[in-house]
């Protein structure tokens, strides 16, 4: 006996759990496929060190929205109680800062705002609530564009606040994000820094629409 492929083994095991016994024909290339997940599985055996131990990747096609390359963890043999397993494209993490991009786009979309609009940088406190840059200083003012660029804390809370918590996890679940399955209430303005669950899998399709969407802009196609 030869041995048996194993070149997408969490993808296999997605399918094998969506559509058992069905044949399918996946769009996921080959080489681009190997390539993703020895990119993966050698950042993960370099991670080890900083107790990182599971990692994904996951390639789509802006245009198509088919997906190209499905890395769901590493797979090479590991301690069991890492869960190498488990597919985490599909598992809810913390969402860190990845959800900026996405109010800055709402704000400039409903006039609130424009690239240039100087936003406050100085220390805040929400009923408790206490973000912090991540280098622990402040700016005073900065451009919302800058804020953005810098993965700001404070001014993007001063940002959601503008906005409404319950807006924007509207027009995240508008964008394909379903993960967000309890109150506002419950998220507050945490949600910006990290305080959402999101998976791998919505984001990639979330970030390749707002792709598509800026490609095929009036003035940019």
């Amino acid at each position: 006996p030869v041995p048996l492929p194993n070149k997408a083994p969490h993808l296999l095991e997605r399918l094998a759990t969506v559509d058992p016994g069905t044949r399918i024909v996946s769009s996921v290339r080959e080489n681009l496929q190997r390539r993703a997940q020895e990119i993966v599985d050698r950042y993960a055996k370099e991670y080890i060190s900083n107790h990182i131990h599971n990692l994904a990747a996951l390639v789509a096609d802006v245009e198509t929205g088919e997906v190209l390359a499905y890395a769901g963890n590493v797979s090479f043999p590991a301690d069991v109680r890492h869960g190498n397993q488990v597919d985490i494209i599909i598992s809810p993490r913390s969402t860190g800062s990845i959800l900026k991009p996405f109010l800055y786009a709402g704000m400039l979309q409903d006039g609130l705002i424009l690239p240039g609009t100087l936003v406050s940088d100085v220390p805040l406190n929400i009923n408790g609530f206490v973000p912090q840059n991540y280098n622990k200083t402040f700016y005073g003012v900065v451009p919302a564009h800058r804020a953005i660029e810098r993965s700001l804390n404070v001014p993007l809370v001063r940002m959601l606040s503008q906005y409404n918590t319950g807006r924007f996890m509207s027009l995240l679940k508008s964008y394909g994000m379903t993960t967000l399955r309890v109150s506002e209430e419950h998220y507050g303005a945490s949600i910006i820094l990290g305080g959402a669950e999101g998976n791998l899998w919505d984001l990639c399709g979330m970030y390749a629409s707002m792709s598509r969407t800026l490609g095929h802009f009036a003035g940019y196609d």
